[in-house]
């Protein structure tokens, strides 16, 4: 009897420690697998983190130079045809632009100073190889930060200033300080425990976020020696590999230890000067912790500490989601900066979502749509902007991968403003689309600065109609696409008695004049014909009509000509004087007189010619003798 219950007892006491092996050896296999994932999910995570974080980084970097780029190229534009010495003018011009820069100065083809404004400290560019570049024509940034007159470090951006000849006659050189490209950088890009820099493509750091000293060195030192300095974690990452893959413009993840403190850094290209940003968050902020515990031989300490085990898994895996969720909430605030909004677009199944708030431009939520609902999206977009949609088809059907467009998206008010759309293309390896990723960027008040900006350089001062560059551009552009059947009518329009005006009542009736010439021309003709000053109390008029037939063609031709020369019947009076003015009209027919500008103005010309000789206030239509 009491062998067998020994017997028992054995059997048992076996049962409980096969039982609490088998227990602890799951145990153990479920740590060590779920420690495994645990790690390696976390490094996927880290890397596709930081990379996105990068990217977008690298986008606001170059949204932030290219815009400041077009806007100087647009301001040399408009000074183009003001004297160099008329220092008031030119500083109203530059006015414009003080909120973009530290300072805007022209200097002449020698280097020397032309005019100034703003509190730039611009010191000698003639030594600045950007500098030499636009004098080639090109708008160019400074490879370096220089020092300027006021001992601060800055940035420079060049454009040329072009004469109505073509060629160069000044350079624009606007500046922006370390502290403007550190504060752009701190509010745009970085955060808690983030820090970013622009290096060169020699690996010398150039300029960052205040906190970068503490993590990747200050502006001058080499990114390439304090790597060889680092702890490097991330496998077969070194210098070499790094200078090699900057050559090729490839992104860049490394992990690293430095002064004792464990960092996760991407490193990706930005469009200015083969430029890196370095985009680098503290580990910590990705840790996943340790787990630990304690086996006893002891059978009932071991079952307490498979429930404890238990228990602390459960707990931890829910603190580790949580912070996880955290971590990526707090990458997300760099899609919301300036109301930033991330979308995906799939192919299949048709799909497009919106990441982010975009609730306070529609007013309402935006849901996911599906199918062909996808196409309700335009129903947001200017009428004038629904080109957009062609433009789009074909960059989906080509084989680019990056798409960039401006749009007027309507608000909740039932006003349009300006967004940037930018997106960039997945596709198989077939070549067919996958998906579209990109972001929509409130923009308003940047893109209305450069259409401004577009308008004051092709438009003149005095009258608001085309100045005589552009619409010479505009009519030969369309003269070169010009459709069959389709009369395109050249109208030169002079003045009679002009000259009384200014000589008699003086320039001010003499600027009100042509100003009321241009007002009177753009009244009668529509939005499809250009209407521009040549110079003086000169203008043109070029019209598009479709005619049936020659009578038809004449109709209208007679009609507006008669229009004109109506509506330049006037006079002006001081008190004491009164001038009486009209205006001669000659007209030239393309494709029948010519088919280029040129020819087209030399016969307008002599028609005007023939309409001034033969008593003014007339109207003359081109024959060929």
């Amino acid at each position: 009897m009491e062998k067998n219950m020994g017997n028992s007892k054995v059997k048992f006491s076996h049962i409980c420690y096969v039982i609490t092996g088998i227990s602890v050896i799951l145990i153990i296999a479920i740590l060590s697998n779920y420690f495994r994932d645990t790690k390696y999910i976390s490094r996927e995570v880290k890397k596709e983190i930081q990379i996105k974080g990068a990217r977008i980084a690298s986008e606001y970097i170059n949204d932030f130079f290219e815009g400041r780029k077009a806007s100087l190229s647009l301001l040399g534009k408009c000074i183009t045809n003001l004297e160099e010495s008329n220092s008031i003018m030119l500083k109203k011009q530059m006015s414009a632009e003080a909120d973009l820069f530290d300072g805007i100065v022209i200097v002449d083809k020698e280097g020397s100073f032309i005019c100034k404004y703003g509190k730039s400290g611009i010191g000698n560019v003639n030594k600045d190889n950007a500098f030499m570049q636009a004098l080639e024509g090109k708008s160019t940034v400074s490879e370096e930060l220089v020092t300027g007159k006021n001992g601060g470090q800055e940035l420079v951006i060049y454009s040329p200033v072009t004469g109505n000849d073509g060629k160069v006659s000044a350079v624009l050189a606007a500046s922006l300080s370390e502290s403007t490209l550190t504060s752009y950088i701190e509010e745009k890009i970085t955060g808690p425990g983030l820090c970013a820099a622009i290096i060169n493509d020699r690996g010398r750091v150039m300029y960052g976020s205040s906190n970068v000293t503490e993590v990747i060195g200050k502006a001058g030192t080499s990114y390439f020696s304090f790597i060889k300095a680092c702890r490097v974690i991330t496998k077969d990452i070194g210098t070499d590999y790094i200078q090699n893959s900057m050559r090729e413009r490839k992104e860049i993840f490394i992990e690293y230890s430095y002064a004792k403190k464990d960092y996760v850094s991407a490193c990706m290209p930005v469009g200015i000067n083969n430029c890196y940003i370095v985009y680098v968050a503290d580990a910590a902020s990705f840790g996943t912790g340790n787990a630990k515990f304690n086996a006893s031989s002891v059978l009932i300490p071991i079952l307490i500490a498979d429930i404890v085990i238990i228990f602390a898994l459960l707990i931890y895996h829910i603190s580790g989601r949580v912070k996880l969720v955290k971590l990526l909430d707090n990458y997300d605030i760099l899609n919301k900066q300036e109301g930033a909004v991330l979308f995906e677009y799939t192919f299949s199944p048709k799909r497009i979502e919106l990441f982010g708030n975009f609730s306070h431009v529609t007013g309402e939520k935006f849901q996911p749509l599906v199918g062909e609902a996808v196409y309700d999206v335009y129903e947001y977009v200017h009428e004038d902007d629904s080109s957009i949609r062609g433009r789009l088809h074909e960059f989906f059907d080509s084989k680019e991968k990056v798409f960039s467009s401006e749009v007027r998206v309507i608000d909740k008010n039932g006003s349009y403003g300006w967004y940037r759309l930018t997106g960039t293309m997945f596709r198989d390896t077939d070549g067919s689309c996958q998906r579209f990723v990109g972001k929509i960027v409130n923009a308003n008040k940047q893109i209305s600065m450069e259409k401004n900006l577009v308008q004051r350089a092709e438009n003149d001062l005095l009258t608001g109609v085309l100045n005589k560059k552009t619409i010479e551009a505009k009519i030969t552009e369309q003269l070169k696409d010009r459709h069959e059947g389709r009369n395109y009518i050249f109208f030169m329009v002079d003045l009679d008695n002009f000259k009384n005006v200014n000589d008699t009542l003086g320039h001010i009736f003499g600027d009100k004049a042509i100003a009321d010439t241009a007002l009177a021309l753009t009244g009668i003709f529509h939005s499809n014909a250009f209407i521009g000053r040549l110079g003086g109390d000169e203008f043109a008029v070029f019209a598009i009509y479709d005619a049936f037939d020659e009578e038809s063609l004449m109709e209208f031709i007679i009609k507006n000509a008669e229009k004109i020369c109506e509506a330049n019947r006037r006079e002006y009076s001081d008190g004491a004087n009164t001038v009486k003015i009209s205006s001669s009209v000659g007209i030239s027919i393309s494709p029948r007189d010519g088919r280029d500008f040129e020819l087209l103005y030399r016969r307008a010309d002599e028609a005007l010619y023939n309409s001034k000789n033969t008593g003014k206030n007339k109207y003359t239509v081109f024959k060929i003798k």
